[in-house]
């Protein structure tokens, strides 16, 4: 075995969000308005606290009287704990003492009458409370993004595997599982070449993708930042701006951020997906991230223009908000726009579902067949802190040599 190895610098472009599975609830952190911080709560710091000061029982009964009173008019609120905290004679630094890690977080979104500050997603973090992004979450994109120049490459196979999609039964063609059985199917086609266990093809030693090795992304910075979700949409042709009014808000890697990790590469084992070096897998994720892009600019472009030239020098998409293109590959397969369109519109109607109060029938909780004219889904998903506004997730590559 023959590795080579290789060291990269990524940088965050716009904010960046990696969960690790973890929400915190309003009554589980605090918000410093003189810093204009989430404090993160130590935990077991804080049950100490609690329990020294004689306080547990009076907390969680403040807790509940409190978003018992506020009923439907609003949400508990980490300005809440802070106030009452400081309102039993707790010192702002004692209280600061029991942050296992902060975050910024802009006044605005915090105290909104409709958008303030409740539940958030924590951003994934080492030991010592540095921000990273798992090697896993890397190799994931550059994994999709080596199967879409692959059916790019090679046409007449891609053709083969969308009429195989389509010509499944309406019910599994809108089928999750169904589809994700055929996408299992495609994606063993063509990674799983090695021969390793020839009596099991879906035996991961056969994948190709064991020739690679992804590292996680560190950086020495700690900062992060709180950021509420936007989401911008078009609907039957008109542009649009709309807020969700309970939203969950994300830490994220802020923009600018550094972070460097490297790649480990067998090439005799990637030669027989057709890589044959690193900037090879460099270059399919930059057009992959590219052609999403440009798709998302014929609907958005004209008056996000500033947002899509700043995308420009993005190399990946990166965590959570980034949205479905960022991770189809759909329009690698299908034959043009209105076929990924209508194939998109389908899928998430049959698979994202409310239920109808008057006719107590399930119905599309989003409306994409009749919604989505230009794109599928309709949606940019966008962050803004102060005056700045960003795409979510974009990312620049560079060899840190």
């Amino acid at each position: 075995m023959d590795l080579v190895h290789h060291e990269y610098e990524l940088t965050c472009i716009a904010p960046v969000h990696i969960g690790n599975g973890t929400v915190y609830k309003a009554y589980e952190y605090v918000y410093d308005a003189n810093q204009q911080q989430v404090l993160f709560l130590n935990e077991a710091k804080w049950i100490a606290f609690l329990a020294e000061h004689g306080l547990m029982d009076a907390f969680a009964a403040y807790v509940e009287d409190t978003a018992k009173a506020l009923g439907r008019h609003g949400n508990f609120t980490g300005q809440y704990v802070w106030d009452w905290l400081r309102g039993k004679g707790v010192a702002a630094d004692a209280i600061r003492r029991l942050a296992l890690r902060r975050a910024k977080a802009s006044p605005r979104a915090v105290m909104g009458r409709q958008n303030h500050l409740n539940d958030v997603a924590v951003q994934a973090a080492l030991a010592d409370g540095r921000p990273y992004i798992p090697g896993s979450t890397i190799k994931g994109a550059m994994r999709t993004a080596i199967l879409w120049r692959y059916l790019r490459e090679h046409p007449e196979q891609a053709r083969r595997y969308w009429n195989g999609m389509r010509g499944l039964t309406r019910a599994d063609r809108n089928s999750r599982r169904a589809q994700q059985a055929q996408t299992r199917e495609m994606e063993q086609d063509i990674l799983h070449v090695l021969g390793a266990n020839a009596k099991k093809r879906a035996d991961a030693v056969n994948s190709a993708m064991r020739g690679l090795r992804v590292s996680d992304a560190v950086t020495e910075a700690r900062g992060t930042i709180i950021l509420q979700k936007i989401d911008e949409s078009t609907q039957l042709g008109r542009l649009q701006q709309s807020e969700k009014r309970l939203p969950l808000f994300r830490e994220c890697i802020p923009a600018g951020t550094k972070l460097r990790f490297s790649m480990t590469a067998d090439f005799s084992m990637l030669a027989k997906i057709g890589v044959t070096s690193f900037a090879d897998i460099v270059e399919a994720l930059r057009a992959y991230t590219q052609d999403a892009l440009q798709w998302q600019e014929s609907a958005f472009g004209k008056k996000d223009a500033y947002l899509f030239r700043e995308a420009d020098t993005a190399d990946v998409l990166l965590g959570g908000g980034t949205g479905f293109l960022s991770k189809t590959l759909v329009r690698a397969l299908a034959q043009d726009e209105r076929q990924a369109r209508d194939f998109i519109t389908q899928f998430l109607d049959a698979n994202f579902q409310t239920r109808d109060k008057r006719a107590h029938v399930k119905k599309p909780a989003h409306d994409h067949v009749r919604l989505d004219h230009v794109i599928a889904p309709r949606t940019l998903k966008l962050a803004k802190a102060g005056q700045e506004t960003w795409i979510l997730g974009l990312c620049q590559i560079q060899d840190s040599r």
